[in-house]
């Protein structure tokens, strides 16, 4: 194998890394706007609970 054929194939090698690794980077992209979508989700039924539990506790405590 000459040089330029190795160098040719190592060219074509890292083009196909490159989109590769372009598309991993796609995927965790769009996992990291899912995994924002969940932590919002979450954020707002913590809200929720803080909100609720202590009304709940204090209709408890009237009703006694």
């Amino acid at each position: 194998m000459e040089i330029n054929e190795a160098l040719l194939k190592l060219e074509a090698h890292e083009k196909e890394c490159l989109v590769r690794y372009e598309n991993i980077q796609r995927q965790l992209d769009d996992h990291h706007k899912r995994f924002d979508n969940l932590d919002a989700a979450m954020n707002r039924q913590l809200v929720v609970m803080i909100t609720v539990i202590p009304v709940v506790i204090g209709v408890i405590e009237f009703i006694k």
